[in-house]
């Protein structure tokens, strides 16, 4: 019945998580094991000029200082003394809560808001990001879980693997675009951007129907 398949779809989801949290904890396994091998300062160079690339891509800057935020939260959550540990969990789930919270608002007003498509995209996209954050929180904290509780290698291992994802956190939470952006003027691009994509699609399915006209000799 219905209800087996929601279970089914259900369980299908679960194990598309558990692979994509399996899939990037390997990745960041390979990313700090240079730091892990002894090499900090050519660890620290490489993490910079990814994070550079990175930060340049449409969103790249917030996403990549959320990433940080949370690999320097949950490392310290790991490796620092008591207070330590617990005022960085404090601090991520306070992310979590107000993403959770911002998103909830950002609905509110998509819902409730007049005029335009395009008045409307701020609020809609404050709601995507913050739906975003939450996912980006929940994730890297089972990946970095993963990564640093890793039993199949010894303490002193683990020990640097926190030391190397604390390092990276705080090099990608600090990383900057070259060029500021005005999130007023990216959201009127974006949607600038979407609606002439959406007219080139438009003029495109003209020009092929008025060419099968024409082959036809209508």
């Amino acid at each position: 019945g219905s209800s087996e398949a929601e279970n089914f779809t259900k369980q299908q989801m679960m194990e598309l998580e558990r692979r994509r949290v399996v899939r990037l904890a390997v990745a960041l396994r390979d990313r700090i094991q240079l730091y892990v091998d002894g090499d900090a300062n050519g660890a620290r160079a490489r993490w910079t000029s990814q994070g550079e690339e990175l930060v340049e891509v449409r969103y790249g800057e917030q996403i990549l200082n959320t990433v940080g935020t949370m690999y320097k939260l949950v490392s310290t959550e790991v490796i620092g003394s008591w207070s330590e540990g617990m005022d960085a969990k404090m601090k991520a789930t306070g992310m979590q809560m107000d993403a959770a919270k911002n998103a909830a608002t950002a609905a509110q007003n998509t819902a409730e808001g007049e005029g335009s498509e395009e008045d409307a995209l701020p609020a809609m996209i404050e709601m995507m990001w913050n739906i975003t954050v939450i996912d980006i929180s929940s994730t890297v904290r089972e990946v970095v879980m993963k990564v640093l509780r890793d039993q199949s290698v010894p303490d002193d291992v683990r020990k640097k693997r926190a030391d190397a994802v604390r390092e990276l956190g705080v090099i990608w939470e600090g990383q900057n675009k070259l060029v500021a952006d005005d999130v007023q003027r990216s959201v009127r691009n974006l949607y600038v951007s979407a609606t002439a994509a959406a007219m080139e699609a438009t003029l495109d399915k003209v020009r092929k129907e008025e060419k099968k006209s024409a082959a036809f000799g209508a």
